[in-house]
């Protein structure tokens, strides 16, 4: 079933397995939405969502969790990226773990990628038609600064959709949705302190002045927008699952353990809301 509103997807690197979760469950009950606004991890996960492949997110971080070429500081050493690119975009996809490109060009859901124009600072939703010509979009949404390359597109440069909009609700309302599900890697009681690396993060990017202003301001835009969400949600107007208590790994979490305890935990909440979102939307199991 595919329900009239937006699905809006938080990032967070690895915490995003939480993510994971939810959309499993969320696939084990055909649940679909108008409108997928994904972030960072959020994004990532998202193009899984979309070719209705549950469990293969999981798959993936579970077997290749330690590979150099998954996720390491050799790779970040070597390519410039944590994330070694050529590995997720053309290996992983097309080789290990076949991604179905068909059903998601498919999938009448539209599945947004969030990113941050290092140039203006402003975040781009772009539209993933096709994953396969469209993966940079993604690619470079889910591109953390610091851990990753600028991804040039269309002569502009390109990093994680979170600096300039970690959580685009109010896009989606601006979409015309009136109803939303928000997906937070977060519990309710976190709120954004600025970051530790900004005085790294002004010398890495200080030929984009426009975007170390935005990762300057993110925490202040995050706690707004998280006020806005918890406002919503008391008013009844959007529904919100995220972790019932404070997530303590971190965005390149390694500790596979903690990982599975994370993704079962997305896995329950999102079953503990699906009654409360069906009755959201007006649909009768």
């Amino acid at each position: 079933m595919q329900f009239d509103g937006g699905l809006i997807l938080e990032g967070g690197g690895m915490r995003g397995i939480y993510t994971v979760g939810v959309l499993d469950y969320f696939m084990k009950k055909n649940i679909y939405f108008k409108d997928c606004l994904g972030v960072s991890a959020g994004a990532i996960h998202g193009t899984s969502y979309l070719s209705k492949q549950p469990k293969r997110a999981m798959k993936i971080v579970l077997k290749y969790l330690e590979e150099k070429q998954y996720a390491s500081f050799t790779a970040w050493m070597i390519t410039g990226n944590y994330f070694d690119r050529r590995f997720h975009t053309q290996v992983l996809p097309k080789q290990l773990f076949p991604y179905d490109y068909e059903t998601a060009y498919s999938n009448p859901m539209k599945l947004y990628a969030v990113v941050t124009q290092c140039e203006s600072g402003k975040a781009e939703y772009k539209r993933i038609q096709d994953v396969e010509q469209d993966i940079d979009w993604v690619w470079a949404s889910g591109s953390l600064p610091l851990f990753a390359r600028t991804v040039k597109i269309e002569g502009r440069h390109y990093l994680d959709g979170s600096i300039a909009d970690s959580i685009p609700v109010k896009k989606s309302i601006e979409m015309g949705n009136a109803k939303n599900v928000v997906v937070l890697t977060r519990d309710a009681a976190y709120r954004k302190k600025q970051e530790a690396s900004l005085p790294i993060v002004k010398v890495k990017y200080r030929e984009y002045p426009n975007f170390v202003k935005a990762v300057e301001d993110r925490p202040d835009k995050y706690n707004e927008t998280i006020d806005f969400i918890e406002q919503e949600e008391k008013a009844g107007r959007l529904i919100v699952i995220r972790p019932s208590k404070p997530i303590t790994i971190g965005r390149l979490e390694k500790d596979r353990e903690a990982l599975k305890e994370l993704y079962k935990q997305g896995f329950l909440d999102a079953k503990e809301a699906y009654k409360k979102i069906l009755n959201y939307f007006g649909v009768e199991e």
